[in-house]
């Protein structure tokens, strides 16, 4: 099969496979009503089922969550007959505040969520007219719906994702259901020892003494994000609150149209003109620039520094773009733009934005920067387009093995920053994970246009697309 056979075949698969994983997760919300709704200053959305109500479920999320991320257990349960209410923690998803840095502390962030939590339940209650509560958590939400839950006594049932909490005790929660990932060990660990506290620890196995029951169970090859897609969480949740269900995940439909977006971004930079074929230069230069601009790069990750009121985005933003210039530098980089650059970087930012964001957001998680988060975007943007600039000029021409091995040195810089000084850089730290995934998937995009336009035009988008990502993902603290 000759190459522009198969980039025909890949790109009709490609759409299809596209076409129907968006009718199967949209289908998935056909016999529910949703709407988005503001409960006080709290963004949150309102699952009705078809039929009559017989109990609100307060669904939260996790750290660096979005009630978007929830989408999968908060429609199982309007669709087992209750109403559902999935809201943003302060400083997530479309939240437009900040929270407090005093994440150690009991009374100061934690305080603030269970506060959030109980006002969200009751304005719940009031709207939909339900006296009978659920709590449903994941990870960071267990601890807060746990304690919220000693506080509000219309909570019948608690389920915690995930879960690690400090305020359990023998007696509360009275019903308590415990889900944990398979790769979660030392979560699972947890979970047996809350069983413990009322009766026989065995997962799969509800322990009661008196009016108190618990229950331990695994969600099998899964971790602690995928958990939150698997049909074993999704059956025993539903069963937990008194409707055994069938439920099936759109987990794998998720991941699938992705997947289609990314492959057919292959098609569409072949629109392009190609420029001059990029031949990888001599690897010891870029391992040098790699490796000493990383050094001052994580000198200042760790000052910690604010930007817009915000903590410690403004050291990020001088990390990025002081690696980004060094290693431009070191290299001696040719940044000269010509017209093709910028047509290869709107391409890739109409698509990786236009296309892949807006399906992320709608269908996985918060990827949509707005309020402060739009600002936040604007503000880090010199930096990350400094910095984009900077890593496709670095690994232009070369191989898997290489381009990884040339993006560690700074990975490890901001890791060593985030764990001398936990307390400025700490917050963010979920800027690693999204770096990594943003390499996978958007990488793979730039190097696409890379091919067919240079490192320049690769960059820019590059650069654009980073820097919504980090906006839009990252939780905020004031500073």
């Amino acid at each position: 099969m000759t190459a522009s056979r198969l980039t025909v075949l890949i790109t009709l698969i490609a759409l299809a496979l596209g076409a129907v994983s968006v009718l199967q997760l949209e289908s998935a919300r056909r016999s529910v009503a949703t709407e988005d709704v503001m409960l006080g200053r709290t963004p949150a959305t309102i699952y009705e089922p078809s039929g009559a109500s017989d109990m609100l479920v307060v669904v939260s999320h996790g750290f660096a969550g979005s009630r978007q991320m929830m989408d999968a257990i908060s429609l199982t349960l309007a669709r087992e007959g209750h109403s559902v209410v999935a809201f943003d923690y302060i400083g997530h998803g479309r939240h437009e505040e900040a929270l407090s840095p005093e994440i150690g502390n009991v009374t100061g962030t934690t305080e603030d969520l269970v506060r959030q939590t109980l006002e969200v339940t009751e304005r719940s209650r009031a709207r939909t007219g339900q006296n009978r509560v659920a709590l449903v958590g994941h990870s960071m939400a267990t601890d807060v719906i746990v304690r919220a839950a000693q506080r509000d006594p219309s909570v019948e049932a608690v389920v915690a994702i995930s879960m690690y909490s400090e305020a359990v005790t023998s007696s509360h929660p009275e019903r308590l259901l415990i889900v944990s990932g398979m790769f979660e060990g030392r979560l699972r660990d947890v979970a047996l020892e809350t069983v413990a506290q009322v009766g026989r620890a065995e997962e799969g196995f509800t322990a009661r003494d008196g009016s108190v029951s618990r229950r331990a169970v695994v969600a099998p090859w899964v971790g602690h994000v995928g958990v939150l897609w698997s049909t074993r969480t999704l059956n025993e949740v539903s069963a937990w609150l008194g409707r055994a269900t069938d439920a099936k995940s759109t987990g794998p439909w998720i991941l699938a149209l992705l997947l289609s977006i990314t492959l057919l971004f292959k098609p569409i930079v072949s629109v392009l003109p190609k420029a001059r074929r990029q031949t990888a230069q001599d690897l010891r230069p870029a391992i040098i620039a790699a490796s000493l601009s990383a050094v001052p790069a994580s000198g200042l990750a760790m000052t910690g520094l604010p930007l817009n009121g915000l903590a410690a985005f403004g050291a990020l933003a001088l990390s990025f773009g002081s690696w980004g210039v060094l290693v431009l530098l070191l290299l001696q980089a040719d940044l000269r733009l010509a017209l093709r650059d910028l047509g290869g970087a709107l391409v890739m930012v109409a698509w990786g934005l236009g296309a892949f964001a807006l399906a992320l957001d709608r269908y996985g998680a918060a990827f949509v920067p707005t309020g402060p988060r739009a600002i936040l975007f604007l503000s880090l943007l010199p930096g990350m387009l400094l910095f984009g600039l900077a890593d496709r000029h670095m690994v232009r021409g070369r191989g898997l093995l290489a381009r990884i091995g040339l993006r560690v040195p700074f990975l490890l810089a901001l890791v060593l920053a985030m764990t001398v000084h936990p307390a400025e850089l700490g917050l963010t730290f979920t800027v690693l994970p999204v770096l990594v995934l943003f390499w996978a998937v958007y990488g793979t995009m730039a190097r696409w246009v890379e091919e067919r336009s240079g490192p320049n035009g690769a960059g820019l988008g590059s650069g654009i697309v980073l820097a919504w990502a980090i906006a839009a993902s990252t939780p905020l603290f004031n500073a």
